[in-house]
């Protein structure tokens, strides 16, 4: 188990050193406006959606390692293009390769799943996810650090290096200490992946479980929005660099382990799933209400409870979707509600984008608010309501 976290947590440090901390200035640099920073990060989370399914049954055919060593390559040489590029166009290759072969989440979880029996699995995810939080907590930071608060184009660079020396590592760790996870291979053919796909539209359209899919797609599409735009805010309002968004996503990583590892367990002690998520939905629109207002001291009160939002509302919707479906149909279930999240990112973080850009730097929290409100409204006070939840 350790050997594979150590292999998730180095992937996540140096994929979201990139994408959090350098990305969005470096587009900045080249002339890219915040609509073109927001369809970068969303054209990875595109790719994601489509090929997730594909890479992850090819692994049930080719064992997983394979196709982790793979991840590694593909992200070792988006980030070597990366470092040499010179324009938008180049970047977005870059991006392009790193969401067609990015394999750590959907071929990760299988991993997991080959390693643990039933007894174990819900700690093997946990520790799953804990591998990713550390990465997200750190990696930012430390992309910032090296790029500074007065970046130069080479400091930006000077990350994607950084970035590609993590891979390096990575890959020979994988390579030469991972040991292969499958014992037992199975037939594959592409169109077991269209089938997959239409599974997944059935199952996300099941009345027991479609309020808990379209919920968990709201608040990715209005969180991941700020997640698309919050450095260029960052730098227009308070004259942000990196090294300043290193620190606040590390705020962000930090109360997001705290909550996830610490606070929720206690909350399901005394709280069911619904009043959670109420909580969390709460917090999610207070959140994003206060950025628009926010100095110096308001902006990490609005980081803790955007982060206290996803971080309770994202596993109890999860929780409930386990518990509604079948035993049959559980892990298509949850993979379905990994996708509902990977399309929430692709729409949502263009669309706060192209708010930004036209209407002002603070519309798209706006609309975050207005919408969350109204959908809280319908959802917890009528329909949820009306819905088998345990």
């Amino acid at each position: 188990m350790i050997k594979f976290i150590i292999f998730l947590f180095l992937d996540v440090l140096a994929f979201s050193g990139i994408l959090i901390s350098t990305l969005p200035f470096l587009i900045n640099n080249y002339g890219g406006d915040i609509f073109i920073i927001t369809l970068a990060f969303g054209s990875f989370s595109f790719f994601q959606f489509f090929v997730s399914p594909f890479w992850g049954g090819l692994s049930d055919k080719f064992g997983r390692k394979p196709l982790l060593l793979m991840n590694c390559i593909a992200e070792l040489i988006a980030n070597i293009i990366l470092a040499l590029s010179g324009t938008i166009l180049i970047i977005f290759i870059s991006r392009l390769i790193a969401g067609l072969f990015k394999t750590n989440v959907s071929v990760g979880t299988a991993y997991i799943a080959d390693i643990t029996d039933e007894k174990n699995r819900a700690k093997g995810m946990g520790m799953f996810g804990v591998a990713f939080g550390l990465g997200f907590t750190i990696g930012p930071l430390v992309g910032g650090l090296i790029a500074g608060s007065n970046f130069t184009l080479d400091s930006l660079q000077n990350v994607a290096w950084f970035a590609c020396f993590i891979n390096l590592i990575n890959l020979l760790y994988v390579f030469f200490f991972l040991d292969e996870s499958l014992i037992e291979k199975k037939d594959y053919r592409i169109s077991y992946s269209f089938e997959k796909f239409r599974s997944q539209i059935n199952i996300v359209t099941n009345k027991n479980l479609l309020p808990f899919f379209f919920l968990i797609f709201c608040i990715h599409l209005t969180f991941s929005g700020m997640e698309g735009t919050i450095a260029i805010w960052g730098q227009e309002t308070f004259v942000w660099g990196p090294k300043e968004i290193g620190f606040i996503m590390l705020l962000a990583g930090l109360t997001q382990i705290l909550v996830q590892g610490v606070l929720l367990r206690v909350l399901l002690k005394y709280l069911n799933e619904i009043i959670i998520i109420r909580s969390g939905y709460i917090s999610l629109i207070l959140g994003f209400f206060i950025i628009p207002f926010s100095n110096l001291y308001l902006m990490p009160i609005a980081v803790i409870l955007l982060c206290y939002g996803i971080g309770v509302s994202n596993p109890c919707l999860n929780s409930l979707i386990s518990k509604n479906a079948t035993p049959d149909s559980r892990g298509l279930a949850m993979g379905s509600a990994y996708s509902s999240q990977a399309a929430a990112r692709f729409l949502g973080q263009p669309l706060a984008g192209l708010m930004f850009l036209y209407l002002g730097k603070n519309y798209h929290f706006y609309f975050d608010v207005i919408f969350l409100s109204l959908l809280a409204l319908f959802y917890f006070f009528i329909n949820l309501n009306r819905t088998k939840t345990l």
